[in-house]
């Protein structure tokens, strides 16, 4: 069998691959050891309950995502946020600060001593410094003071990367904040003078789940193998020969010009490369990916005495707390939870506290327990909960981040035809990794 491309993984970065090169025209074929499509989107629907235990929601920048999501047949399918959703809470001091698109509310908040708020407008007369590779927490430091390095940017790392910021480097978690500096030679000077740019948060009517499953109907059935495992992986003259073999033991095969690795890089000792490429990757082997814990629950709406009139809440790791955040995903998305109910999406583990993350069932609950009664107010016991265990979630960006993109760079460079993409280089962002990956795709159909 003769193909353009084999693409390993069927999770959102080895379908957007697949879905661009089948529209261009291109012969592929996806391997994928798990049951389903999707990779870390997890969507349950159980008894008019509508749980996300992987990614809640996709961000849209712009036409060009619109058109995307268009192209896997879906223009009509997304849900727009509600505008509720616009506000964030952050939770300190003893109480949630709500946030929303305005971001002189800070000035109101009592989130930030008036000392910090000084320091943090003082942000645009700072000179331009940093050096290479530095931190999240000393960027924010150093431009917008310690206390709202600590307050404002330290939940924020909280939630999008469940990480350090004293490890995670500015650069490569935070591109476009870290370039607006070196462009405009301030943060804040930067959001207002660069061109803006649309965005919406949208879900889907059956979920996350609903995307993955677009994406691969387009690539075909039997095109798509699931719970398939490669065993043998070799380049010659004509391209790349890689074999798989099915859950029931059978063993199929093609020669492919492009290999195309969008797996986890924590499989990729699994994979079976031959020594020339493995060496190439072993500094993978060290990569940081905490373990989080994800806690859905149902609840009566009656037994929350929260509004919960926002996006959810995040904690910075000063207060110390045992939950990273809370997400509203009933304040955010229509038909989430049967009527008269609320779904809240806790968050536990991380890079700081990963032990949290491999508590037994019975501790999580009571953590969340005690974490939503002190945060909400929630007294009442949930009518559902869902328990969602990620030994490995989410890439961490540190310092040897670009050293092992390097690494990535000079092993496509050595084997023509080679490449790997997915959240572990460039961006975690979901959209971002379908985004890069349908460019990735597009160019090797028509190289």
């Amino acid at each position: 069998m003769v193909l353009d491309a084999v693409i390993l993984g069927a999770g959102p970065a080895g379908l957007a691959v697949a879905n661009a090169m089948t529209r261009a025209g291109a012969k592929v074929k996806v391997i994928e050891p798990a049951a389903r499509v999707g990779g870390s989107i997890r969507t349950i629907r159980e008894g008019g309950w509508l749980v996300e235990t992987g990614p809640n929601t996709l961000q849209l920048e712009g036409e060009g995502d619109e058109a995307l999501l268009a192209a896997y047949g879906l223009a009509e399918a997304t849900q727009t946020a509600d505008m509720r959703a616009a506000k964030r809470f952050i939770y300190a001091h003893g109480k949630l600060h709500g946030f929303g698109g305005n971001p002189l509310a800070i000035l109101t908040s009592s989130l930030l001593s008036w000392s910090g708020k000084i320091r943090l407008l003082s942000e645009p007369f700072r000179t331009k410094g940093g050096t290479v590779g530095e931190t999240v927490e000393g960027f924010a430091s150093r431009r917008f003071g310690p206390e709202a390095a600590a307050m404002l940017m330290d939940p924020v790392v909280n939630g999008v990367h469940a990480g350090d910021p004293s490890k995670l480097v500015m650069a490569e978690c935070f591109p476009r904040i870290h370039a607006l500096e070196q462009e405009y030679g301030s943060v804040l000077r930067g959001l207002r003078r660069a061109p803006k740019v649309t965005r919406k948060v949208v879900g889907f009517p059956h979920g996350m789940q609903q995307l993955a499953d677009a994406m691969a109907a387009t690539i075909g059935e039997e095109n798509v193998h699931l719970r398939s495992v490669a065993t043998q992986i070799r380049r010659d003259a004509k391209g790349w020969n890689v074999a798989w073999r099915n859950a029931d033991g059978i063993e199929e095969g093609a020669c492919a010009k492009h290999l195309i690795v969008t797996a986890p890089h924590w499989h990729w000792a699994s994979l079976p490369f031959d020594e020339s490429v493995t060496r190439m990757l072993r500094d993978w082997e060290n990569a940081s990916v905490p373990a989080v814990t994800v806690v859905a629950r149902g609840y009566a709406l009656a037994d929350v005495p929260h509004p919960l009139d926002g996006f959810g809440y995040l904690t910075p790791g000063a207060e110390k707390r045992d939950v990273l955040g809370c997400l509203f995903p009933t304040s955010v998305l229509p038909a989430r939870a049967p009527a008269g109910h609320a779904l809240l999406c806790c968050f536990i583990g991380g890079a700081r506290r990963p032990d949290l993350a491999a508590l037994s069932d019975e501790a999580l609950s009571k953590v969340v327990d005690e974490e939503l009664a002190g945060t909400l107010g929630i007294k009442a016991a949930p009518h559902k909960e869902w328990i969602q265990r990620w030994e490995r979630a989410i890439p961490q960006y540190d310092a040897g981040q670009r050293r092992r993109e390097e690494a990535l760079t000079q092993a496509e460079a050595a084997h023509p035809g080679l490449h790997f993409h997915g959240a572990f280089r460039d961006g975690i962002a979901l959209m971002h990794v379908i985004r890069t990956g349908d460019a990735l795709g597009l160019a090797l159909a028509k190289g």
